[in-house]
């Protein structure tokens, strides 16, 4: 009688390589160091349950803590295999996560696993940086505000203020994009106290000297200027125009608008960007106690792609200005609301060009309009002798809305600046330089969007509790960590060997790329579906695995991991 064959399959995907690369990393074993375990612990460690996790919400492009365990079962074989050890039923419970989240919500704890992770991450794939980026993002949440709760509203960068938020400082390595250090705060507080903190943190982490930090004006306060020039360290970001900022500005951009000073040209790739010039002026800061003197430039620079929607939007002004200007005398009529009197006329004029900030670009011109009507005194037929009253009704009437074409052109030369400080010397980075690094800080956008898009999508946030809301967000911190690393790494040795990869992009085969994102990478090894097949033939137990393809070969070998990842999974596997 023939033995019955029973197949089971189970979609391997990406998995292997992302805990592939965590083990690479050590990763469980310095979040074991760090978050610790209980004395009565059992199973797989704290750290190794949150380096599967991670590999779930990478590949499933979900982080919600329930549906681990069920995705845990699902692949119980494979993870038993790159784990090196017995998974039990319970492993991967809510309860068991959320242990995870609340050893990860404490702040000492995340500093030390980041530090020692970035370290890892420097022995493993050698790097250099040479400056850091810093900003802040929100993710939002339908949580009820509590007094001293993280969950706050505050100014939304996710354009929703009707919800509560945790706010998130980071800092990765330009261009790239690398994350090396985050923070996770309350929604509702402001940007600039949180850069030293976190400055601090980079600078004993990365263990150099001399790196340029840069940031928005959020970071631009006189007290984290000082203290990135007395650590011999440098920076670079736009002063907010505000204050005496504000007023000094206009007469920096007018210097060189109607002024004496030249603009020099910037060019990138034969593309005009921009266009500017610098002065130096003496700094002085007393910090802790030490005075702190420097010389800073100060770099007045027209960005044109940053003037073309501000010269869009004074266009739009212009436009809704002149309607809103005709609009206030329609034509006699019912209802319509005539203005008698040439004061409030005016009066309303001047409030519609300050609303649509205007003043001075519009000339508007009117009429008064005298209506003379006879009409008999009392009841009654007229006659020759009947006694008449006359009545003069006066209407003002707008008859031209004109544009002053050369204010309005001047006023254009004045939009799209922006003013820069730095303390790098001149002689390590020009004006021309100094704009183009500052353009770079797209990578850090890049890692945002990441962190709120697939595959992490750090919002809603579908835990509740401070200490869980803290530990998620530092969680997906270490997501967006590993995201960030696959992405350099890949970039750079394709770089090195001046190669391309293709077959990323649905529909378009042949087209190859020099600089694939992470997500793309993870998408494309999926679709190809690698598969784990457990083959019983009576009770012979078999295992077969796909061969692996070009494309993922190529990754794990960038990646310095091994196609065992995959093959061993299988005994048989060639």
């Amino acid at each position: 009688m023939a033995e019955e064959l029973n197949l089971t399959h189970e979609r391997i995907d990406d998995i292997p390589l992302l805990i592939g690369l965590s083990q690479k990393l050590r990763l469980a074993e310095v979040l074991d160091k760090h978050i610790g375990n209980h004395g009565h612990h059992q199973g797989l460690s704290n750290g190794t349950l949150a380096m599967v996790w991670l590999a779930y919400i990478l590949s499933e492009q979900n982080h919600k803590k329930s549906l681990v365990q069920e995705w845990a079962d699902a692949h119980h074989h494979m993870l038993e295999q790159l784990l090196g050890q017995p998974i039990r039923n319970v492993e991967f419970s809510d309860d068991r996560l959320g242990i995870v989240l609340h050893r990860l919500s404490d702040s000492e704890s995340w500093h030390d696993t980041q530090a020692d992770l970035w370290c890892n991450r420097v022995e493993v794939y050698a790097i250099e940086p040479k400056s850091v980026r810093f900003d802040t993002t929100t993710a939002s949440g339908y949580h009820e505000e509590t007094e001293d709760g993280v969950m706050q509203k505050g100014h939304s960068k996710n354009h929703r203020p009707d919800l509560a938020q945790v706010k998130l400082m980071a800092a990765c390595v330009e261009p790239s994009g690398q994350l090396v250090a985050s923070e996770a705060v309350a929604g509702q507080k402001a940007d600039p106290p949180l850069y030293l903190p976190i400055i601090k943190r980079v600078r004993n982490m990365l263990g150099q000297r001399g790196l340029l930090y840069s940031g928005d004006s959020q970071m631009a306060a006189i007290a984290t200027r000082a203290d990135i020039t007395a650590h011999e360290d440098y920076y670079l970001m736009p002063l907010p125009m505000l204050g005496e900022t504000a007023q000094q500005s206009e007469s920096w951009i007018a210097a060189v608008v109607d002024g004496p000073e030249i603009a020099h040209l910037i060019w990138r790739d034969k593309k005009l960007l921009a266009a500017g010039y610098e002065f130096s002026r003496p700094q002085t800061y007393s910090l802790d106690g030490q005075e702190i003197q420097w010389t800073e430039r100060v770099q007045v620079v027209r960005s044109f792609a940053f003037a073309k929607p501000q010269i869009e939007h004074l266009e739009q002004r212009l436009t809704k200005a002149q309607q809103a200007i005709v609009a206030l005398t329609p034509a006699p009529g019912r209802g319509k609301r005539q203005y008698r009197d040439e004061t409030k006329l005016q009066e309303a004029v001047t409030e519609l060009l300050a609303q649509y900030k205007v003043t001075g670009l519009l000339s508007v011109s009117w009429q008064r309009q005298e209506t003379t009507t006879t009409r008999y005194t009392g009841r009654g037929r007229g006659g020759p002798d009947r006694p008449t009253q006359t009545q003069i009704k006066v209407r003002c009437q707008i008859t031209a809305v004109t544009r002053d074409e050369a204010a309005i052109a001047q006023r254009k030369h004045f939009l799209g600046w922006r003013v820069m400080v730095t303390n790098v010397p001149l002689d390590q980075m020009s004006l021309a330089d100094t704009t183009l690094h500052y353009r770079q800080g797209v990578c850090i956008e890049s890692d945002f969007h990441n962190l709120k898009d697939r595959p992490i999508g750090i919002s809603p946030l579908y835990v509740r509790r401070d200490d869980q809301i803290i530990g998620l967000t530092n969680l997906l911190c270490l997501a967006l960590f590993l995201l960030t690393l696959i992405q350099t790494e890949v970039r750079r040795l394709l770089a090195e060997r001046g190669e391309k990869i293709a077959g990323l992009y649905a529909g378009q085969p042949k087209h190859a790329t020099a600089t694939p994102t992470t997500v793309a990478l993870l998408k494309a090894i999926a679709k190809q579906e690698p598969t784990l097949t457990r083959v019983q033939i009576g009770s012979q137990c078999l295992w077969h695995i796909t061969p692996l393809s070009d494309l993922l070969r190529r990754v794990l070998d960038f990646l310095g991991l091994s196609p065992t990842l995959y093959l061993g999974l299988a005994q048989n596997s060639t």
